[in-house]
């Protein structure tokens, strides 16, 4: 299951924003101009912190990283750190809504939105997916190869520089705090992603592990993260409320993952901006463990002998087996099922609620949400 492929490689590519989805011209003009002055306020951002630290004294590797910028991020429409300034906007009290605080919360963004492309790039490499936003991927380029995972780590550095500069007292500490953390979770999320293929033991292909990765490399840092930033920012956070947040959530991270997983039964790679190979890497993907769990003994034989290959023919018996089991029937009633449960829960927030409705709904618009088709 590579995650990116829709919500790391979908919620966050401007396919998905731009699919399948009628938007107004002036919805379009909105976006296009929040793009337009994020992108500026990033890449000046990038530039003065490397200007003035060590990156800096290195032009060659200050060329590379803004290179490695504008080759991902600038490529895409930044929603991560769009929801990360929503977030912002909503809870914070309208006395402080100054021109330094904003200035405050675009930093964090922009630090939010190239920890996505950091991810992207390792995700990728892991994966070792050919193309991204219709080019080859980062460690495809010929002077990037072996050291992929250098720029990785120095693009993480960076974005640790952005926030020193920026940020102070106890904002910089739990900012850095709560970026470890994500951190540490994608990793644990890359880790189940791509050992539980690798051991070829389908007894693993449980609810429980897929709900582990699911919770790992997205909803965490995908949906919690830029509501919990923007709490930090308003000095409105406490365990209490971060749990309740991800209470929240947690539907909308199995919605995106699911959907992700969807894409292997896609054959046009410009509907996800990314090309899909869950079922040749041998991914434990939703559709792989509902298989499993509905599988005669004998359509568990085929799925055995034939997952996790690299073969057209392979591929398409495990197409075929998905199609065989309904899980395309069962794949509506759980998203209709876990859209609506959502939904419910934001219902229910109170108007003076810190998390209000108001909040989750804007970040609904954002996802565009709102307006996937519900069976």
């Amino acid at each position: 299951m590579s995650l990116s492929k829709w919500f790391v490689r979908g919620f966050r590519s401007s396919a998905v924003w731009h699919s399948a989805v009628q938007q107004t011209q002036s919805s379009k003009a909105d976006w296009l101009n929040r793009t337009k002055r994020f992108n500026n306020t990033l890449q000046e951002i990038v530039t003065n912190v490397m200007a003035n630290g060590e990156v800096g004294k290195t032009p060659s590797l200050a060329k590379r990283l803004v290179k490695l910028m504008q080759y991902d991020t600038l490529l895409r429409v930044p929603l991560q750190g769009h929801m990360t300034m929503m977030a912002y906007e909503v809870l914070e009290n309208p006395i402080d809504l100054n021109e330094k605080n904003l200035y405050k919360a675009q930093v964090v963004s922009c630090a939010m939105e190239l920890t996505q492309s950091n991810f992207l790039i390792t995700d990728d490499f892991d994966d070792q997916a050919k193309t991204r936003h219709g080019q080859p991927c980062w460690h495809l380029l010929p002077e990037v190869d072996n050291l992929i995972m250098n720029d990785a780590c120095m693009f993480r550095c960076l974005i640790n520089d952005i926030l020193k500069a920026h940020l102070e007292g106890s904002v910089y500490i739990k900012m850095i705090d709560i970026f470890n953390k994500m951190n540490l979770f994608i990793a644990i999320g890359q880790h189940l992603d791509t050992m539980i293929p690798k051991a070829k033991d389908y007894s693993l292909f449980t609810q429980e592990n897929y709900d582990k990765i699911v919770r790992y490399k997205c909803t965490f840092y995908c949906l919690e993260m830029p509501i919990m930033l923007a709490l930090i920012l308003c000095q409105k956070d406490d365990e209490a409320t971060f749990k309740r947040v991800s209470y929240i959530v947690r539907d909308v991270g199995n919605l995106f993952q699911m959907m992700n997983d969807f894409t292997d039964f896609c054959e046009e790679e410009i509907v996800f901006d990314k090309t899909g190979t869950d079922i040749q890497a041998g991914k434990c993907t939703y559709f792989a463990v509902k298989a499993l769990e509905r599988a005669s003994p004998e359509q568990k034989e085929i799925f055995k002998a034939s997952y996790g290959s690299w073969d057209p023919e392979d591929v398409r018996h495990i197409k075929n087996l998905y199609n065989d089991l309904d899980l395309i029937s069962l794949y509506k009633e759980q998203h209709n099922f876990k859209y609506n449960r959502f939904l419910k829960n934001v219902n229910e927030l109170q108007s003076d609620d810190v998390l209000a409705p108001e909040l989750f709904i804007k970040l609904m618009e954002a996802s565009q949400l709102n307006k996937w088709k519900v069976y």
